[in-house]
């Protein structure tokens, strides 16, 4: 029985690490792709920006945008706690049966004044971007893969409203 039982415990650490070493380096939230050699941000360490390597960008032009995106991040964090907590603050007034039409949205006017306030910086940060790039990779940013950034975008599985599974009874 002892035997058996490490046989099991053996097989089960084989078949994750297999499932690990499968998956690989460069598909988590790290990075650790093709991009790499970018830099952190370009679908390196962090993420975000893998759908640039597309542009085909010089290292000087990795680098800066990498850059702006860090110090973008940086001179937003309050801004996006903000936002984060007026949305759980609404949250809470939403599911208290005795909060009020005004509490609610008066919460609701601050948060779309904090959330305004963001899309502004980060519409700053795509002009600024855009001045990093040749007039050619600003012509492929619309024929890039679908992103955050430019042109158009696809929902990645975000649409919103009840989808099957969600506890709704079916048919």
């Amino acid at each position: 029985m002892k035997k058996r039982h490490w046989v099991v415990v053996v097989a089960l650490v084989i078949g994750l690490a297999t499932g690990v070493y499968a998956w690989g380096p460069g598909h988590g939230r790290m990075g650790g792709g093709p991009c790499d050699a970018m830099g952190p941000g370009f679908g390196g360490h962090g993420g975000g920006f893998g759908w640039m390597e597309s542009l085909d960008l010089t290292k000087e032009q990795a680098d800066q945008l990498w850059q702006m995106r860090e110090k973008h991040r940086a001179d937003t964090q309050a801004l996006r706690y903000e936002t984060f907590q007026k949305r759980l603050e609404l949250r809470k007034l939403y599911a208290d049966p005795k909060a009020n039409d005004a509490t609610i949205l008066a919460k609701e006017k601050e948060l779309n004044a904090a959330q305004q306030k963001l899309q502004e910086k980060r519409v700053q940060l795509r002009l600024d971007e855009r001045k990093v790039l040749t007039a050619d990779q600003i012509k492929k940013l619309n024929e890039a893969p679908a992103r955050t950034g430019f042109g158009p975008q696809k929902h990645r599985g975000k649409v919103p409203g009840p989808r099957p599974g969600d506890g709704q009874k079916q048919g």
